[in-house]
């Protein structure tokens, strides 16, 4: 279906009303962040430096018991929304004499349209996943791989938690090292959720250490187990669908987008899963019928070009993405002995 009726559906508004409706890719971490809408390009976040206290059970009518300067101490801090534009031109070259894909019929400005902003959501799709990938690695990049648009850790004051999974050749019989490595990581993130609820634990872990994790013999017969079962994972990669060990699902991200692999091939990441503890803040266009209004995952727009020759297509997004609990992120490293 095309996303517009007819091709002289161009305001920013319907635009966007559109591009949102368009279908998202498929993404591993899109389900687990909270999406909210902003006013603003800064987000105001309010850190609670405080614990979690036990309260003991009283007496009906006796006096409460007071937190006597235990509260949470605040902190008010300001982060700014990233702002993600991307444009394409429709020019009558790509309309004039075109035949309709599967069709002897001439193609619509509409279904050109459409094409074009469905490369263009696509793109910014694959962006936000990225971002959405290094708030679970703490750290936030650019496109480049390089370039740091937040670093979560510094935001919260947390000094990052790094842990060796240690897969050796030989061990005593009344040992299991790489158990016992994946369940002190996942204590060690526990212990960073403060108490505060969560629902599982899961992990991202490149291609060696994946490979270091199902091939090992004191792993091997859970994985033989797990993998007899892959004809219930329809056409999806096997290595995609999380095998769960030591009570953390992990999954292989070996994938390469724009010439960098997600996950390094030795490292892994593991963080907690459950409501309130992964968020992404989308705040509004920077364009005059956006301004001070609630920001959208996706805007779009098409401005005429002088003289009739065309339309320029833009598609942007302006997301803040965070983990709220950044003491729970426990970067792994593949340890052979």
């Amino acid at each position: 279906m095309s996303m517009l009726n007819s091709a002289d559906t161009f305001s920013a508004v319907e635009m966007t009303d559109a591009v949102n409706k368009l279908p998202l890719m498929p993404t591993r971490f899109s389900g687990m962040f909270e999406e909210k809408g902003v006013r603003t390009t800064a987000v105001a976040l309010e850190l609670k430096a405080g614990r979690i206290t036990l309260i003991a059970d009283q007496q009906r009518g006796a006096e409460p018991e007071y937190l006597g300067g235990r509260g949470r101490k605040r902190e008010v801090k300001m982060l700014t929304c990233t702002h993600l534009p991307q444009a394409d031109t429709l020019s009558p070259e790509d309309i004039q004499d075109v035949r309709a894909f599967g069709s002897t019929e001439l193609v619509s400005a509409a279904t050109v349209i459409n094409d074009k902003m469905t490369v263009l959501k696509r793109n910014l799709d694959m962006t936000r996943e990225f971002h959405r990938l290094g708030a679970v690695k703490g750290v936030v990049l650019d496109a480049d791989g390089t370039t740091v648009l937040h670093n979560i850790y510094d935001t919260f004051g947390v000094t990052p938690t790094k842990m060796n999974v240690r897969f050796p050749a030989s061990w005593a019989a009344n040992e299991d090292p790489v158990l016992t490595s994946i369940v002190n990581a996942k204590r060690a993130a526990e212990k960073g959720m403060q108490g505060n609820p969560y629902n599982h634990f899961e992990a991202v872990i490149g291609s060696n250490f994946y490979d270091c994790l199902t091939s090992h013999e004191l792993v091997r017969s859970y994985w033989k187990e797990w993998l007899a079962h892959q004809q219930d994972f329809g056409d999806n990669d096997y290595r995609k669908r999380g095998f769960t060990y030591g009570n953390v699902t992990f999954y292989e991200a070996s994938e390469v987008v724009g010439g960098r692999q997600l996950v390094e091939p030795d490292k892994g990441h593991l963080y907690p899963v459950g409501p309130g503890i992964w968020k992404m803040y989308n705040a509004p266009a920077d364009w005059m019928e956006t301004v001070n209004t609630v920001g959208l995952p996706f805007y779009a727009r098409m401005d005429e070009k002088p003289r009739g020759r065309g339309y320029d297509v833009e598609v942007q997004a302006n997301p803040l993405t965070l983990c709220i609990y950044p003491e729970a992120l426990v970067e792994l490293t593949v340890k052979k002995s």
